[in-house]
C-alpha cells in the first residue's frame, strides 16, 4: 500500500464471517454473489472457494465467472437487454434468466441453433412489492399477470424463477413477508404447470450505513422465520437461492485517501484529498442529492442514505476541527463531506471511509479527468496483503 495516495482495502476475515452468519440464517440455501457489487478477483476467489455461485448482470460477468472456473449451474445470468451475441455465449455456460417474453423467444430460437435443450429461468415482476401488496410497472422482468402469454417453447425449458424488487432492507419482518410471497408465487406457478425447480429470491439483506440512525438487520429473527417458511413451502423449497452481495462485502472494505492540501477560504477549512468522485463516488453522490432536498429514500445502488459511511482521520491528534473534505477533481460536486467535525488533519495524513466494500470502486468515475486509477488491496485471513 506504499506510494498509494488513495486505495481500497478489503478484509477476507470479515467476508468469511458474513458468509458464516448467512449460512446460519439461510441453511440449505445457495448463495450467488452479485458480481456487480465488487468484482475484485481476490473477493471472487474467496467466495467461489466457499461454494458461492455468481449472479452475473452482463455477459462480461458470465465470462468472469467462467474464467474463475465455475460450471454453468453455478452461474445465473440475469439482466435486461441481452443481445443475441450475449445469449449465444451465455446459454451453454450459465443458467440464463429471460427478462421479457420477446427475449424468451430469442433465447428459444438461439437454443435451437445451438442444437441443445437448455434449462433456463425467467425473471418475474411480481404482483407485490418488498413491503407492499401491490406490484408496479418495471423495466425488469415479466409481469406475473403476463405469464399466460408465454407460448410453447421448443428448445428450452423454464425450470427456475428469479425475483428481485428492492435491495438494502433492514427489517426482518419485511423480508420474511416478501420471501413468503415469493414462495407462494412459486407454488402457484407450479400448480399452473411450470416445472419450477429453483427459486431465486434475489437480494434484500441490508447493512448499516449510518450508525446514528440505522439498526442492523436481525439475522437471528430472520433465520427463525426462514426456517418456518421452508417447512411451510417444502414443495417449492428444494433449491433456493439468495443473492447477498452487499451483505457479504459492504462492510469488508474501507477507502483511504491522503490529504494533499489544506486551506482556509473565507473562514472555512478545506481538506483536499486524492481520489474523490473518481475513487469513491458514494459520499459525493449523497452530498449532491442533499443539495436538492432531504435524502429520505436512497437511489440504490448509488445512494443509500444521507450518511453513507463513517469517516476517520488516521492520526493521533487530540484536537478537532470543522472541515469540508473534497477530492482533487476540477468539479464543485467533488465533495466527500461538508462541515463535519474530525480530529485535526494535516497534509500527508490519511482519511478512512467505511462501508466501501460494495458498489464503491465499481461505481466511481474512474476515467474522469485522467487521474491515476485508485488501487485495490486484499488482506487475507493470514494477514497477507495482495493487490
Amino acid at each position: 500500500m506504499q506510494n498509494a495516495d488513495a486505495y481500497y482495502l478489503y478484509d477476507e476475515a470479515v467476508i468469511l464471517e458474513n458468509l458464516r452468519v448467512l449460512a446460519q440464517t439461510f441453511p440449505n440455501f445457495s448463495f450467488f454473489y452479485s458480481a456487480k457489487t465488487n468484482p475484485n478477483p481476490h473477493i471472487l476467489n474467496t467466495l467461489i472457494k466457499n461454494d458461492c455461485g455468481i449472479d452475473a448482470a452482463s455477459a462480461g460477468e458470465v465470462r468472469l465467472a467462467v474464467k474463475h472456473g465455475l460450471s454453468p449451474e453455478k452461474i445465473s445470468y440475469s439482466a435486461p437487454g441481452k443481445t443475441d451475441e450475449d445469449i449465444r455465449y451465455a446459454l451453454p455456460r450459465s443458467r440464463i434468466i429471460a427478462d421479457s417474453i420477446g427475449e424468451l423467444l430469442r433465447i428459444d430460437k438461439i437454443a435451437g441453433e445451438l442444437g441443445g435443450k437448455f434449462e433456463i429461468g425467467i425473471r418475474i415482476n411480481p404482483p407485490f412489492g418488498m413491503d407492499s401488496p401491490f406490484g408496479v410497472s418495471s423495466q425488469f422482468g415479466i409481469d406475473y399477470e403476463s405469464l399466460g402469454e408465454i407460448p410453447d417453447l421448443s428448445n428450452v425449458q423454464i425450470t427456475s424463477i428469479h425475483t428481485h424488487v428492492q435491495s438494502q432492507n433492514l427489517g426482518w419482518e419485511i423480508l420474511a413477508r416478501y420471501y413468503e410471497n415469493v414462495l407462494s408465487l412459486a407454488r402457484s406457478m407450479k400448480k399452473e404447470g411450470f416445472a419450477i425447480g429453483t427459486v431465486n429470491l434475489g437480494s434484500g439483506c441490508g447493512i448499516v450505513y449510518d450508525e446514528e440512525t440505522q439498526s442492523p438487520l436481525d439475522m437471528e429473527a430472520l433465520g427463525a422465520a426462514v426456517g418456518k417458511l421452508t417447512e411451510k413451502y417444502a414443495d417449492v423449497s428444494r433449491s433456493l437461492i439468495i443473492e447477498p452481495g452487499r451483505y457479504l462485502v459492504g462492510k469488508a472494505g474501507v477507502f483511504r485517501t491522503r490529504v494533499l492540501d489544506k486551506k482556509v477560504s473565507r473562514g472555512k477549512t478545506y481538506l483536499i484529498a486524492s481520489g474523490g468522485m473518481n475513487g469513491f463516488l458514494r459520499p459525493a453522490a449523497a452530498n449532491i442529492a442533499k443539495l436538492y432536498g432531504p435524502v429520505n429514500r436512497g437511489a440504490e445502488p448509488l445512494i443509500s442514505c444521507e450518511k453513507p459511511c463513517g469517516i476517520t482521520v488516521l492520526n493521533d491528534s487530540t484536537e478537532t476541527e470543522v472541515v469540508t473534505i473534497t477530492g482533487n477533481l476540477c468539479s464543485g460536486f467533488d465533495v466527500f463531506a461538508r462541515d463535519i467535525t474530525l480530529p485535526k488533519a494535516e497534509v500527508g495524513d490519511f482519511i478512512e471511509f467505511s462501508n466501501a466494500g460494495s458498489y464503491a470502486c465499481t461505481l466511481s468515475l474512474r476515467e474522469f479527468a485522467s487521474q491515476p486509477k485508485v488501487r485495490e488491496f486484499f488482506r487475507t485471513v493470514d494477514g497477507e496483503v495482495l493487490e
